[in-house]
């Protein structure tokens, strides 16, 4: 319950902070990609998938940005691992804060940079029975290219590493996604 608790409040603060921005958001974007586990989380779970979705606005002309955005992933994992069952999988989601910098002329092909923090919700989902779940600080960091395809569409792909401490071990995973974004403003 405290969970449930934690993650609407963080969801009802970023309603919030993105609530009054939001007509003067400069682009949104979707994307997805694989996941790659590390840390602890990578003992037992397998390459996954994760999605995004999230809506960015600038800091004057330099390049500089804010960013907010929600994720959703998902890890099998190794039935190789004791204990484990086939079947038995891990829900990664949540909402982070990023700031991020891009580098040259946004009408052309130009590397970005981004760090954040946030909330990540670990929820264990056995084959058999009920959902755990347990949530802590999130923080990601990463690096990409974006590809304008035209005067308010662009592509992108990323590489990022995201984690957290949760329950007295880290759940870490590093993603490649790539996704589309659009100019709105």
């Amino acid at each position: 319950m405290k969970n449930r608790v934690l993650l609407t409040v963080a969801a009802g603060a970023l309603l919030l902070v993105a609530a009054p921005a939001a007509t003067q958001a400069q682009w949104i974007w979707v994307g997805g990609g694989l996941t790659i586990p590390t840390s602890d989380y990578g003992d037992y779970a397998k390459t996954g998938w994760m999605g995004t979705v999230g809506v960015g606005f600038p800091i004057g002309d330099s390049g500089l940005g804010v960013s907010i955005e929600g994720l959703y992933g998902s890890n099998k994992h190794d039935t190789d691992v004791t204990g484990v069952v086939d079947g038995d999988k891990t829900n990664l989601y949540g909402a982070m804060g990023n700031v991020g910098y891009r580098v040259g002329d946004p009408a052309n092909i130009g590397p970005y940079v981004f760090a954040g923090g946030g909330l990540l919700v670990h929820q264990f989902s056995p084959e058999t029975g009920d959902s755990d779940s347990s949530s802590g600080f999130g923080y990601q960091f990463g690096a990409g290219l974006d590809i304008p395809v035209g005067s308010s569409v662009g592509v992108w792909v990323e590489g990022r590493y995201l984690g957290a401490s949760i329950d007295s071990s880290t759940t870490a995973v590093f993603g490649i996604l790539a996704g589309i974004g659009f100019g709105i403003g």
